[in-house]
């Protein structure tokens, strides 16, 4: 039964034109996960550290650099992802960054962790959700319901979508560029790294 199940979900899938994405897996075949917003301090003994860039051609993420050490960030276009040792884990690598758990009474509670910025500085400087492409703005699920209830001006909904005046960030995955930029392909040489 559970077989034909699985059969008829895929023959489904196929038919609607959508496909699922095969699970990324290390060299030693255990999943490897996004792990918001950061991968902790805890886990950065024997990182990895992969600089990428966006080129001004095409928009598209190249490979700058994987090491074991943290390498500078050297333009605006830049941004490094930390992997655990054990490369199972990945997240942007920021520098130090306060965060906090933002629950959502508005929407069950939801937790989401943010950060606040009050300054946006340089990359080069200070590589931050403020400054990153991993950096969004956070509008609360419960603002956005009481904008489509109609319990909201327009005007106050372009406040909090506004990055100038809505200064809480998010971290959003990098999965899709290091997807684009071959990193996951390259696991192996990425574990090696000294």
């Amino acid at each position: 039964m559970k077989i034909l199940f699985a059969s008829t979900l895929l023959a489904a899938l196929a038919m609607t034109g959508c496909a699922t994405t095969p699970p990324i897996q290390n060299p030693s075949g255990q999943l490897v996960k996004f792990t918001a917003p950061t991968i902790g301090k805890g886990a950065m003994e024997g990182a990895k550290y992969v600089l990428l860039e966006k080129s001004i051609a095409d928009g598209r993420y190249t490979v700058v650099s994987m090491s074991s050490t943290r390498q500078p960030i050297a333009n605006e276009r830049q941004e490094r992802i930390a992997f655990n040792a054990a490369l199972t884990a990945f997240a942007p690598d920021f520098t130090d960054i306060a965060f906090r758990t933002y629950v959502d009474e508005d929407n069950y509670n939801q937790a989401t962790v943010i950060t606040t910025c009050d300054d946006f500085p340089l990359k080069t400087r200070q590589y931050s959700p403020c400054n990153s492409a991993f950096g969004d703005v956070f509008v609360p699920t419960g603002v956005t319901k009481r904008y489509v209830a109609g319990q909201m001006s327009a005007d106050a909904m372009k406040r909090f979508n506004d990055p100038t005046r809505n200064r809480s960030r998010y971290v959003t995955t990098p999965q899709y560029v290091l997807a684009e930029a071959g990193v996951f392909a390259r696991l192996a040489e990425l574990a090696a790294v000294k």
